[in-house]
């Protein structure tokens, strides 16, 4: 699987966010280190989910993107409720690009997406999308819950 047209839609973005996810591994690595190196970061994972099953089966693509869009606004209204206006916003705008990647059959806002998972990540540094998706109102863990409900998974 490629990811390298992904890589030219958002440029910088997905860039920093495939370097933020190495396990720091110098160039003196050790083999068992060096193979950590080879995991992708927990918006590539998701990314590629997405980019498979765009691919692979576009209505089952429709249906789980609307549902995500669903969830992220369900979310949002909580973020709302609780005066997380910033976090709001954010699930909003997420919620809108995976409605609109529901009726185009194209992937979402890849920048806007970046954004949103790369801040959660940032707070990680372990790389595993668990101990990143530990937040039931974090972008990530809303989207990989869904594709998982969907029985898609993310690593």
């Amino acid at each position: 699987m490629s990811i390298g047209p992904l890589v030219s839609l958002a440029g910088g973005y997905i860039e920093s966010l495939f370097a933020n996810s190495l396990s720091g591994a110098s160039a003196a690595s050790t083999p068992s280190t060096a193979q950590d190196t080879n995991r992708l970061s927990p918006f590539a994972q998701v990314l590629s989910s997405l980019q498979q099953l765009q691919q692979s089966n576009p209505s089952q693509y429709q249906q789980v993107t609307q549902q995500i869009s669903g969830s992220l606004q369900t979310a949002a209204q909580s973020a709302t409720a609780s005066g997380n206006t910033s976090l709001a916003n954010e699930l909003n705008k997420l919620s809108t690009d995976f409605s609109s990647a529901s009726t185009s059959g194209q992937l979402p806002n890849v920048q806007d997406l970046a954004q949103a998972v790369g801040r959660g990540y940032h707070h990680h540094h372990s790389g595993d999308l668990a101990s990143v998706a530990n937040n039931s109102q974090s972008p990530l863990s809303i989207i990989d819950t869904t594709l998982s409900n969907a029985g898609i998974q993310t690593s």
